[in-house]
């Protein structure tokens, strides 16, 4: 499925003045967030997304970023690619400020984007590797406001107290409790001008924060965005009516929102929360419970005592240092007195304890269940898994490939494919033509639908209408912008539907030739396409009338052999610009 990568692929082209900022806008600046701005700006500048990442990428590399150790190590790379879109390269960034203190348990982090129509979408950054980061986020556990939280409300009131813009705010993980918190008790007059509050995978609060005013003017106002398998996003209390979002990846990694599934505008939503999701968080629950606020703040004291004991200030400095860190933190431990390292270890082994017993229900439950048939289904999901895995991969291969195409190639290439189709006798034949508009590098078909308008043929060009509907209209030259930034017919209607019943009925002998893109194709004839699903539906709803199916993609998005699914329709033809596959 499509991520906020894609989304810039598919919708960079769109203004907010065409179409306004929506969920996926958010945690696309929520993760530019994580940029380190350092030596770029100030908080008096003020830049375009444009001009912070060219100065950006004037000293830093891609190579330089890949080599480091966290999971938001790319957002400078989300950075660069918003900023070479029309839709977020005139967004100007400012009153960036970025602190970290030892002394205060402090990781903050903050930016205002200033989009086109003049609100500000007030971003607070998530936890960064630093142990101080982590530590503060343990500190909500214990604390009714942390250091950083304080520091988010002082931002709003700093910055927005003399104005009269609308707002908007969000975060990543701590940054979307950030978010909140500051909305939550900000100044009144200042909250009032607050539009919404998105909360990407962000913790909750302690039920002490829930019960204030603020909280409760704020809480209609808040967005809250979990993948299905939130851990961190599980963390602690919240009334928030949670959305809940399919992910390419399991457990922790779902907390990196590249793996967040995008269609069109918003997000891929199921049903609920996991199973695993809520074994966790009842653990977390339980144990919490059974901890007085003194005990919480003296075990994150001194784990986090016991981190720093190994030379260590962030995550990746420990996991560097291997046996050596390990050893460390242990003789810290080891020096505690009798009493601190006693507390210590009952504090570790009540959490396993109650994890374990929470697990063991769950499976006990479900156990009188299982059969068979269950067992069976599971092994057909882990089939299924790998099956899924495999195609994502080639879909990523492939389509590197073609957003490596220049403009040149791709023109040549694609009327080499249009001449093709125009001498096959599918066409000649053919009174109907479904055809596609070309996005991303797509074998283009423009030169091929005005032909086979001038020839007297009726055209038609998909457009989607739901989340797993597509259906096809007449051409007639208008065309607009649809949910995946891809031309569409702007004027729909009974009367321009392709209807392959009506068409047989009016015309017996008539034959329709439908050109088909696809990510990837094999010889057999096989077609992969984006993961969604419309092509296989709509090909599926023509089986048994005349019209021929024809792939139409470049040479290199051939393969040996792909794997198939039931549901899969093998096609008539491929052409390529170098053959015809038949």
């Amino acid at each position: 499925m499509a991520d906020i990568n894609e989304y810039l692929d598919w919708r960079g082209d769109i203004p907010f003045s065409f179409d306004g900022f929506n969920e996926v806008d958010s945690l696309i600046l929520s993760q530019i967030t994580y940029t380190d701005m350092e030596g770029i700006m100030t908080i008096d500048d003020e830049l375009t997304l444009a001009d912070a990442a060219k100065l950006y990428f004037e000293i830093h590399t891609e190579e330089e970023l890949r080599a480091r150790d966290t999971f938001f190590k790319l957002a400078p790379l989300l950075l660069k690619k918003a900023s070479q879109t029309d839709r977020f390269k005139d967004i100007r960034i400012s009153h960036y400020i970025n602190l970290i203190s030892k002394d205060r348990d402090e990781q903050y982090a903050a930016m205002t984007f200033i989009l086109p129509d003049g609100v500000n979408y007030v971003s607070f950054r998530g936890t960064d590797n630093t142990l101080i980061g982590w530590k503060e986020d343990f500190n909500l556990f214990f604390m009714n406001e942390t250091s950083g939280q304080k520091r988010a409300t002082e931002y709003l009131n700093l910055y927005f107290k003399d104005t009269d813009c609308k707002l908007l705010l969000g975060g990543h993980s701590k940054g979307g409790n950030f978010a909140v918190y500051a909305g939550a008790f900000c100044d009144k007059a200042i909250q009032d001008r607050i539009m919404k509050v998105y909360s990407h995978d962000g913790p909750g609060f302690r039920e002490e924060v829930l019960e204030r005013d603020g909280y409760k003017r704020i809480l209609p106002k808040i967005i809250s965005l979990l993948p299905e398998e939130s851990i961190v996003g599980m963390l602690l209390s919240n009334e928030y009516d949670n959305r809940i979002i399919r992910c390419d990846s399991h457990g922790i990694n779902q907390h990196d929102p590249m793996t967040w599934n995008v269609y069109g505008k918003s997000f891929v939503y199921v049903e609920g929360i996991s199973e695993k999701s809520k074994v966790i968080d009842k653990t977390m629950v339980t144990w919490l419970e059974g901890l007085n606020d003194e005990d919480r703040a003296s075990f994150t004291d001194e784990l986090f005592a016991a981190l720093e004991a190994t030379g260590a200030k962030t995550l990746g400095d420990i996991s560097s240092g291997g046996m050596k860190s390990v050893s460390d933190f242990v003789k810290y431990l080891k020096e505690l007195p009798p009493e601190k390292q006693q507390e210590f270890s009952d504090v570790i082994k009540s959490f396993i304890r109650i994890g374990s017993d929470i697990l063991a229900k769950e499976v006990k439950g479900k156990l009188p269940k299982m059969s068979v048939s269950n067992i069976a289904i599971t092994k057909v999901a882990k089939e299924r898994q790998l099956l899924m895995d495999e195609k994502n991969a080639i879909r990523q291969e492939i389509t590197s490939k073609r957003k490596a195409m220049s403009e040149e190639e791709v023109d040549i290439k694609s009327k080499a494919i249009c001449e093709a189709v125009m001498r096959i006798h599918g066409y000649n034949t053919s009174d109907v033509i479904l055809a596609y508009m070309s996005f991303g590098n797509e074998v283009c078909l423009d030169s091929l639908i005005e032909k086979a308008v001038a020839d007297g043929k009726k055209v038609y060009i998909p457009k989607v209408e739901g989340k797993d509907k597509m259906n096809f209209y007449l051409y007639d030259g208008n065309l607009s912008i649809g949910s995946f930034g891809i031309r569409e017919p702007a004027v729909t209607g009974d009367d321009k539907l392709y209807d392959p019943e009506l068409e047989r009925l009016l015309n017996k002998d008539g034959t329709a030739l439908m050109l088909v893109p696809g990510v990837a194709f094999d010889m057999n004839r096989n077609r992969l396409g984006h993961g969604g699903g419309f092509y296989d539906r709509y090909m599926a709803k023509l089986k048994g009338y005349p019209v021929r199916l024809v792939g139409v993609g470049y040479e290199y998005q051939v393969v040996d052999e792909l794997v198939t699914e039931e549901h899969d329709i093998r096609l008539d033809a491929l052409i390529t610009e170098d053959r015809i596959i038949r």
